[in-house]
């Protein structure tokens, strides 16, 4: 039997307990050993004395080859404002690649590049049936990424031992004109570093934009609890602090006697309850223009966009 890994990637503080594993790891298994990373699993990675920086320019540049766009103009957002699954399911249907690309498209958007995300899970939506103008749209993503090839996440270095997890969250109310089913979005951040970011359709029909926030939020707590138990084994977390923009749902969290229309949604919204009176989490209001998690459940126009963007800490 053969068993060939491509990338392992170690890290610590401790430079010789390091070298004692990959010893150890050496005696097993036939292995070349790198110095500092510069690539894993086809992401790049820069180290400054401030800054860690992660693109992955080289895996965008072998799409745009693929699909002949290394020669397209460039798009300065990754679809057209307000769009949503319906704008593109009418029409001739689309023979070709379709569900390759979303693929490609999807593996990206949830390594490095959250700024598709959205556009790239409202397209994702008509796998079965594409359409030319779904096709089209595909397109204008990849145009977007000739434009943006290059643009780095920053992470900057921050005080480990005494840090908070953020989580920004939001939800789209009956976006989809079809079953009117709403988007969920979050995202997580550690010293206000992205770590984390999700978008997807929520299973049940929200009856009210608090319902639909609820839901967003009950699945973004979750999120963030498993991730706080996995950082608290690396560093010492000291708040979990969630962003939250619609203030009825931040005041029926508040009110016990406020759900009598949401019984459908209780089990979410006395979870949500539940953690926030053992003091586990913290919810402050959030102004809708600063809300991070927008771009995750909207097509936002540029100017906005690009403030998000901002405020992400991306580099282009």
């Amino acid at each position: 039997m053969a068993l060939y890994v491509d990338d392992l990637l170690l890290g610590g503080s401790d430079v010789q307990e390091i070298n004692v594993i990959v010893d150890m790891l050496s005696k097993e298994f036939k292995m070349s050993k790198s110095e500092k990373a510069s690539e894993f699993l086809g992401i790049r990675i820069e180290f400054t004395s401030d800054n860690l920086f992660l693109d992955q320019e080289s895996y965008i540049l072998r799409l745009l080859k693929k699909y002949k766009m290394l020669d397209c103009n460039p798009n300065s957002i990754p679809i057209e404002t307000k769009a949503t699954a319906a704008t593109f399911e009418k029409g001739n249907h689309f023979n070709g690649p379709y569900r390759e690309l979303v693929g490609s498209l999807l593996y990206l958007a949830y390594v490095s590049r959250p700024d598709i995300l959205f556009a790239v899970n409202c397209l994702s939506q008509l796998q079965e049936h594409p359409t030319d103008a779904a096709w089209c749209a595909l397109k204008k993503i990849l145009r977007y990424l000739k434009g943006t090839a290059k643009m780095k996440i920053n992470y900057k270095k921050c005080n480990l031992y005494d840090s908070d997890l953020s989580l920004h969250v939001d939800a789209d109310w009956g976006s989809n004109l079809n079953d009117r089913k709403s988007v969920s979005g979050y995202l997580i951040m550690f010293c206000n570093n992205p770590i984390l970011w999700c978008v997807n359709k929520q299973k049940c029909i929200a009856l009210s934009s608090t319902e639909a926030e609820i839901i967003a939020l009950s699945k973004g707590v979750q999120d963030l609890l498993w991730i706080k138990g996995i950082a608290s084994e690396i560093v010492c977390v000291k708040n979990l602090i969630v962003y939250e923009d619609n203030q009825s749902c931040i005041k029926c969290i508040a009110n016990e006697n406020n759900f009598g229309r949401m019984k459908h949604i209780d089990i979410k919204l006395k979870f949500i309850r539940d953690i926030v009176s053992r003091n586990k989490i913290k919810i402050e209001y959030i102004y809708t223009g600063n809300q991070i998690a927008d771009m995750l459940t909207k097509a936002l126009p540029k100017t906005k966009f690009c403030e998000l963007l901002k405020l992400c800490n991306f580099k282009i």
